[in-house]
């Protein structure tokens, strides 16, 4: 029986109640994550033996899950294990630096997220040029900091909802990121999880 995938229209409105995503490296801070007013959870690092029980009990807590595909250990990066992660593990979407697996991703009818470093204005042009190949779901900047002085430039280049992420650090950051145009925030920082 083939359950129900979130929509990107559906993700969005989730994220405009609640635009601070909890990113979670160390499991030992997924509890922390799991009483935040966070209602997506990013899981950057874990591997595939203690996936489907995080999972499962993020989602007993009524969050969205997405995982880093690229730090994923102990599965490959096929169309089987996004089947198998999707179906069998019940993951929202994915993160992802690859095209390839953004494609198959959405192949699966599981949402994707490309992940992109903006380090110069050549890197940014070269990043739009393959996100136009992958037609990723939202994009996500790191360093989301630099969407308090390029927001409008990146808007303006990258036709896909934007995600802050990375030396994020506070509140008034964050409400500034917000406002020069970001979607919504990923951050490892507890303290804004709650914001």
């Amino acid at each position: 029986m083939e359950k129900k995938r979130l929509t990107k229209n559906d993700f969005l409105e989730v994220l405009k109640g609640n635009p601070i995503i909890s990113a979670v490296r160390e499991e030992e801070r997924l509890s922390q994550a799991l009483q935040s007013k966070s209602k997506v959870l990013f899981l950057l690092k874990t591997n595939v033996l203690t996936l489907p029980n995080l999972v499962q009990e993020i989602k007993s807590h009524g969050k969205l899950v997405f995982i880093h595909l690229d730090l994923l250990e102990g599965l490959a990066q096929d169309k089987y294990a996004l089947r198998y992660l999707g179906d069998v593990v019940g993951i929202d979407g994915i993160i992802t630096t690859r095209t390839n697996l953004i494609q198959q991703a959405k192949a699966e009818e599981l949402l994707a997220v490309q992940r992109f470093f903006v380090l110069d204005s050549s890197a940014l042009a070269t990043g739009v040029r393959i996100m136009q190949t992958a037609e990723p779901d939202l994009v996500e900047i790191l360093p989301g900091i630099i969407f308090i002085h390029l927001g409008e430039e990146l808007k303006a280049q990258i036709p896909y909802p934007l995600i802050a992420g990375g030396l994020i650090r506070t509140p008034e950051e964050a409400k500034d990121i917000l406002k020069a145009g970001a979607t919504a925030i990923s951050t490892t920082s507890v303290g804004l999880w709650n914001f």
